[in-house]
């Protein structure tokens, strides 16, 4: 097969585009290529979104060749006999008549296919193919002009790929519009689209029919309550919907910036369109009112929730580029995935501003690509980067110094400083290091301030159906309004009302994460189920409280061990406890709590302790408490209610922000603190100079160090331990 000849682009000030003929569904793909002046105010072109290899990730992976019996009785549509039997090689089902289908859910890959482009025979891969198929204009329409990473982009050219990375923000904001391709559909997948609109109408009728408009005062448990007690709830099918949101393109790195930076965006599914902003505020409704525990993991919901903050900070800020710092990008896609792993810093630089503040060199390794990165960040002063650095023990298939983070592997728990936590550790103490490239090794100065002497390990991390780091979208995180996609051909009646009410649902203040999770029961959780326990929404939503409420006992009596081995604590110990469990600082502001946050301590630790009560029936009791025995009048009864539900609202509020996914630990000295997982007994918490934050390491025999990841310990992230009171030595540590 012929090589396309590539004339020479004027980067970066041109790119090519791909205009595809119009022809009936089987006839051949024609088109051609042209260059396009990305400035040029007549430009007018669509843009493509898809995974190169597979729709549908594989549970497992067949050989093409692999032999397949297959068996068919039944009647066809006609009402006639059908009996037939044969054996087929597994790249030959994919069209099969009867089990095409089963190859497209299996993870079957798509053949490759020719294409004629400019008159040259030219092979592309299946699912550009089938992509390119569907979203062509049948015989007699307009020629499609569409951008396509593959085709547009001369991939034997490594300079030319460089180039290009960096102005693919550009040609994805220039294009009128974004085609996502997420491959070919199945009747299954009818079910799932069929189900996003059902939800929207549940919603609908929520706060619509049955008028619950008041969302500043709506609980968690009361929108949940009518969403579960719908008739409609238990008839969805939430296990295709999810199989949906798992397919391979809601993974990739690259569709983050592909997304945010298009004005808008088309969902295609096979032949089925749906609205990228429908699907969107479905999406973003049910993470609001936490109703993705119904579903098995989906990364869909932390895909499209990141992607739906970014657009929206572009909109309300008129930017052209989100504000968001990069090392926070990085963080946030750790668990998204890219074929080269040079893509992950590679595939966010079209959301930034200073792109061209970083090289993209292909030649590169990924170990030489994320190395100089990191070494770019310490030399411009800045130590940020060595928070994000986690567990070095855990597998990896690169090579990398533990200073160097490897945003190819997931990270469970977020830096604090991306929580928003303040700290100074270091206080005004400048970076003192020097990096030896050619060993991999960071010199640094700092002070070693304590040492782990117990960890907690009951804490499951990740929860269990986790989306990512964050859980889906982070409870901390705002969410953009919803709008309707005016594409004709697929908006709808259930878009538009999903667009009315979407916006007032997600202006609600966020509540707590945990407010449905520890010892609430759910409202009507009584009523007798429906349906299998697959599909049944009620039985899923309940099933999982009850695991979180007995895991949050559990847990809480590990802490509370660990903390206390001799089973005492003094009044100073005790708030030392309760004021670690909010890393000292409110969750909205980051001031130090008040006393009222003790109260609030004390009802979420009564609440876990005792599960079955749940969070109301505490605040009662306690509110008996005081009426019975210490004389409360019982007029004044709901202002004491009141103001403890408040209080540990407040504690709960910071609790759940700071400490996600942290392992709680005491040091040697008694401290209490949180780490992430991985930290052991032993290891050493030290603070370096010209670093906020804590960071614990782990020493061998010939005293270098690795780094673990980024702490909380309490009463040392003020500056304290560059105090001459405390007494720490200072100390050059020897990273590798």
């Amino acid at each position: 097969m012929a090589t396309y000849p590539y004339r020479t682009l004027d980067l970066p000030n041109e790119t090519r585009i791909l205009t595809v003929q119009p022809g009936n569904f089987d006839d051949k793909i024609i088109c051609s290529i042209s260059h396009l002046n990305l400035d040029s105010p007549d430009a007018s072109y669509q843009a493509l979104s898809y995974c190169w290899s597979k729709s549908i990730d594989a549970v497992k992976e067949f050989d093409p060749d692999t032999d397949i019996p297959w068996a068919i009785h039944g009647q066809d549509d006609d009402g006639n006999t059908i009996s037939e039997s044969g054996t087929s090689k597994w790249k030959d089902l994919c069209d099969h008549p009867y089990y095409g289908e089963q190859y497209i859910r299996l993870g079957g890959r798509m053949p490759d296919a020719r294409i004629e482009c400019d008159g040259v025979g030219i092979v592309v891969g299946g699912e550009l193919f089938r992509a390119l198929r569907r979203m062509r204009r049948e015989e007699g329409g307009e020629p499609l002009r569409i951008w396509v990473d593959a085709l547009c982009i001369n991939q034997q050219d490594l300079k030319e790929r460089n180039e290009h990375v960096k102005v693919m923000g550009r040609v994805y904001a220039g294009a009128s519009r974004t085609r996502v391709w997420l491959g070919e559909s199945t009747e299954m997948d009818f079910h799932a689209v069929r189900t996003l609109y059902a939800i929207s109408e549940i919603f609908d009728d929520i706060f619509v029919h049955r008028k619950v408009v008041d969302l500043a005062s709506a609980t968690m448990h009361e929108i949940q309550w009518h969403f579960h007690n719908n008739a409609d709830t238990n008839r969805l099918e939430w296990g295709l919907l999810a199989d949906l949101l798992n397919r391979s393109w809601f993974k990739r790195t690259w569709i983050i910036q592909e997304v945010v930076n298009s004005r808008e965006v088309t969902v295609h599914l096979g032949a089925i369109q749906v609205p990228w902003h429908f699907m969107a505020m479905v999406i973003l409704a049910m993470s609001e009112f936490k109703l993705q525990t119904m579903i098995s993991e989906c990364k869909g919901f932390k895909a499209i929730g990141f992607m739906e903050q970014l657009r929206k900070e572009r909109v309300d800020e008129a930017a052209t580029c989100t504000s968001t710092p990069l090392l926070t990008l990085l963080e946030e896609l750790r668990d998204f995935q890219a074929t080269i792993p040079s893509d992950k810093i590679y595939g966010v630089l079209g959301l930034i501003d200073q792109k061209g503040a970083y090289v993209v060199d292909y030649a590169q390794t990924p170990e030489q690509v994320f190395t100089d990165f990191a070494i770019k960040n310490i030399r411009n002063g800045s130590l940020d980067i060595l928070t994000h650095c986690v567990d070095s023990s855990k597998p990896t298939t690169l090579k990398l110094p533990s200073w160097v983070p490897d945003w190819t592997r997931p990270g469970w728990t977020e830096p604090l400083r991306i929580r928003g936590l303040e700290a100074s550790a270091a206080g005004d103490r400048k970076p003192s290091l020097h990096i030896d490239e050619d060993a991999g090794v960071l010199h640094i100065k700092g002070r070693i301030v304590d040492v782990v002497a117990k960890v907690e390990c009951k804490r499951q991390i990740p929860v269990p159906n986790q989306q990512g780091p964050l859980g889906g979208i982070d409870e901390n995180k705002e969410v953009e309004k919803g709008s309707v996609d005016n594409e004709a051909e697929t908006s709808g009646s259930n878009a538009i009302k999903m667009a009315k009410y979407g916006g007032a649902i997600l202006k609600r203040e966020r509540e707590n994460e945990k407010e449905a999770g520890v010892g609430g029961d759910i409202p009507g959780n009584d009523t007798k189920r429906s349906g299998s326990p697959i599909n049944d929404a009620k039985y899923r939503l309940n099933e999982t409280m009850e695991k979180m409420v007995k895991h949050s006992e559990e847990w809480y009596r590990g802490v509370i061990d660990v903390a206390f081995p001799d089973k005492t604590a003094t009044p100073e110990t005790w708030e030392n406890l309760w004021r670690t469990f909010m890393c000292n600082r409110t969750r909205d502001n980051n001031e130090r709590p008040g006393e009222d946050c003790a109260i609030g301590f004390e009802v979420h630790y009564k609440t876990a302790l005792e599960p079955g009560k749940g969070l109301a029936r505490v605040l009662q009791e306690r509110t008996d408490h005081e009426i019975e025995s210490h004389g409360l009048a019982p007029q004044d009864g709901v202002a004491h209610y009141m103001k403890e539900k408040e209080a540990a609202e407040k504690f709960i509020g910071a609790h759940t922000k700071w400490t996600y996914n942290r392992r709680f630990f005491r040091s040697k000295e008694g401290r209490f603190g949180w780490a992430i997982d991985g930290v052991r007994e032993g290891d050493l918490v030290v603070v370096l100079y010209g670093c906020d934050y804590p960071i614990i390491i782990r020493e061998d025999e010939q005293k270098k160090s690795r780094i673990i990841g980024d702490c909380y310990i309490h009463g040392l992230m003020d500056g304290e331990p560059m105090e001459e009171t405390l007494a720490f030595a200072e100390t050059e540590f020897e990273i590798v």
